[in-house]
């Protein structure tokens, strides 16, 4: 894209707010006091830097596989992403797409329906600016004659995959030969929900005598450690997973969040799912892009298996194998890559915007949603009263049955018992964005 090519309308002049964003509106940076604020002024700008640096670094590596014309992609990209900065700095008007972008036009006709006060980045809905943020950063990749294919993230993913050995093992250990049953069920659950913070935890935890390092009951307290499930729905999708099975048998939409450790943890539990006829079949989705820093797309999926194959340690060499078997099988795949999932549109849209995904997951019995971006799509970036009950929130978005498993990070919160959202701000003022509280939400179709 080309500053050439923004919209031609004038700013509509809304006023920039003081206070948090208040309830029933949408989470937006034009309130101060809100984390999409903090989050547009200092969080992205960081991150377009470290892309810049990313690709300086990288510029050797490339040249060497490239050739030096590739120096001229590098100096594009780099000065674009500069003017993306500026252009967030200054909350200027979305551009529309003008590239190579196999989805320019879902992209473009949404930012044209957009209403004039919200097609700026501090003025629009936080999810839309966001989105559009990370969308536009790759266009610029894709606009190159060299890097279309280049992902800036990818090293973060993989370090934090490697520098999780001595989790990753424990884990393996813990989970070769589990047996179904409920508290198995629950414990895995519990360390997928907290496995961003798991590494960390199992580091600073004090193992007893009496406490077996590679046991999952130990290890989900380890998970649990100064953490707090505030609504937990486990039973019910245990329930749900435990129904007869169908001539098509039960098939889990997993939508995946994180690459690196996160969806190590992702696997040992799906693992589990496949291995205990829970799920016949499970279906991976991932992003078709680079997006949100950590998020997983298929060559990350297919990279983790390899390391873990070549993997010194038997029992992650042998982990790695298993998932290659799996994945061969079709008892584990990933599914067709969908934009829809890089695109800026809450899920109740689905059905308007994708309905051959939309269908997919009608045909499965459960959808699993993981993540806080996830959960903020299914609620549509909306701040609901937080005892407005789940079902509600995802307005008619019902495939199949639903679970949610979000650590909470924002504002969007639904579901809690009526009174503890006020009695946890007397006690905690910082609990919607310290990654502390927990939901495992469920609803049937």
């Amino acid at each position: 894209m080309d500053d050439k090519t923004s919209m031609s309308f004038k700013s509509s002049g809304t006023e920039m707010q003081e206070g948090p964003t208040p309830r029933h509106s949408l989470l937006s940076g034009r309130y101060k006091q809100s984390f999409a604020y903090l989050s547009l002024r200092n969080r992205m700008p960081g991150i377009m830097q470290q892309i810049i640096l990313r690709l300086m670094a990288d510029t050797q590596n490339l040249v060497d596989q490239f050739g030096e014309d590739v120096r001229a992609d590098i100096r594009h990209i780099v000065e674009a992403v500069e003017r993306l900065k500026n252009e967030l700095y200054r909350d200027r008007q979305f551009q529309l797409f003008r590239g190579n972008e196999p989805d320019k036009a879902e992209w473009n006709a949404f930012l044209m329906e957009l209403p004039r006060p919200k097609r700026t980045f501090f003025h629009a809905c936080w999810l839309h600016a966001e989105c559009y943020i990370y969308r536009r950063i790759y266009s610029f990749f894709e606009s190159s004659r060299f890097l279309l294919g280049y992902d800036c993230f990818r090293l973060l993913k993989e370090d934090d995959l490697t520098m999780s050995v001595k989790a990753m093992k424990a884990l393996a250990i813990a989970t070769r030969g589990l047996g179904k049953s409920f508290e198995n069920f629950r414990n895995l659950l519990r360390i997928v929900l907290w496995s961003n913070h798991f590494e960390m935890q199992m580091s600073c935890y004090n193992f007893s005598e009496e406490e077996n390092q590679n046991d999952i009951n130990v290890l989900a307290q380890v998970a649990d450690l100064d953490r707090n499930v505030i609504v937990d729905d486990t039973t019910q999708i245990w329930n749900c997973l435990m129904k007869k099975q169908t001539k098509l048998g039960v098939i889990v939409d997993f939508i995946c969040d994180n690459g690196g450790f996160e969806f190590f943890s992702d696997m040992l539990f799906l693992e589990y799912l496949v291995d205990n006829n829970l799920a016949t079949q499970v279906r991976l989705h991932v992003k078709s892009i680079p997006w949100y820093i950590s998020d997983i797309m298929r060559k990350d999926i297919e990279w983790t298996i390899q390391y873990l194959m070549k993997h010194e340690n038997d029992v992650l060499s042998s982990v790695g194998a298993k998932w290659m078997r799996l994945m061969n099988s079709g008892k584990i795949i990933v599914a067709p890559e969908s934009h829809f999932w890089t695109g800026p549109q809450s899920y109740f849209v689905m059905v308007e915007m994708d309905l051959p995904l939309y269908k997919m997951l009608t045909a499965g019995r459960l959808v699993i949603f993981k993540g806080d971006l996830n959960y903020r799509k299914l609620m549509g970036d909306f701040i609901w009263d937080t005892a407005e009950e789940f079902i509600t929130c995802l307005r008619g978005f019902r495939p199949t049955n639903i679970c949610a498993i979000r650590t909470v990070k924002c504002e969007v919160v639904c579901g809690l018992p009526e009174g503890m959202s006020d009695s946890l701000l007397l006690t905690d003022p910082m609990w919607m964005i310290s990654s502390n509280y927990g939901l495992i939400q469920y609803t049937d179709s």
